[in-house]
């Protein structure tokens, strides 16, 4: 993985789908990182956010055209179920 500055922001959602997208990616060679201040805040004792909803995925910039490309095909999957 790139440099944290090199990283752009790709979505956000719940965990599951957040890590189903992360995989995807990684099935195309594509490296992630994701990022969930909600259980960040519950590990170090603090509360806050909305549960289920704190996940963020993030992707370097020289992958993120074809991290969207990935990405409307897994937002079309969630939209046919």
């Amino acid at each position: 993985m790139e440099k944290r500055e090199d990283l752009k922001f790709l979505y956000s959602g719940t965990e599951i789908n957040v890590t189903v997208l992360q995989q995807m990616l990684e099935e195309n060679d594509i490296a992630s990182l994701i990022r969930n201040d909600m259980q960040s805040g519950m590990a170090a004792g603090f509360g806050g956010g909305l549960s289920g909803f704190a996940a963020k995925l993030y992707v370097t910039e020289q992958d993120f055209d074809a991290a969207r490309a990935i990405l409307d095909e897994f937002k079309n999957s969630i939209d046919e179920e």
